[in-house]
């Protein structure tokens, strides 16, 4: 699997539309200290920081604490969009890509929540998810309508979850 590249993050999800608006190198670590005394603390990796530009809010493209590891919603590119189909495979991409930065892959998802503007897409979107996800290893999967994405054109929005 390939590197997230900078254009990748700008296309992952809608804190990540602007140019230069991820934090480079893409992983942090941070510890929270908790107040009671004897108390652990608690480890969070985040990967892919975006930093605040225009609108743009800061977010991770993902967080890993405990070994779960939390994706953010990813869409396709919105300078190569095209239709449901080629918008799922650029997400599922992604989300290969992503995970791989995390230390784990697909066999080890456990929830997948997908947002489709037109229920319509929905045998469409499934045909390439059927394609791509791991079927002796599938995640519990929601999908549900939505009636706009965070640009305009975007038909589909997976967030995934998975164990490291």
């Amino acid at each position: 699997m390939g590197r997230i590249t900078r254009r990748d993050a700008l296309s992952i999800s809608t804190g990540t539309a602007i140019a230069n608006c991820v934090s480079w190198p893409t992983s942090a670590n941070a510890a929270n200290p908790t107040e009671q005394k004897g108390a652990s603390t608690m480890d969070i990796q985040r990967i892919g920081i975006t930093e605040a530009i225009g609108d743009i809010p800061i977010i991770s493209l993902a967080s890993i604490h405990d070994n779960i590891v939390y994706l953010c919603g990813i869409t396709a590119d919105p300078v190569r969009l095209g239709d449901v189909k080629e918008q799922t495979k650029q997400i599922l991409d992604r989300v290969d890509r992503l995970l791989e930065r995390a230390g784990t892959n697909k066999s080890k998802l456990l929830t997948a929540q997908v947002w489709l503007t037109d229920m319509g897409l929905f045998a469409d979107h499934n045909s390439v998810w059927n394609g791509w996800v791991d079927a002796k290893n599938p995640p519990v999967r929601m999908c549900v309508h939505s009636r706009q994405l965070w640009r305009p054109g975007l038909l589909v929005e997976i967030m995934m979850t998975a164990a490291k």
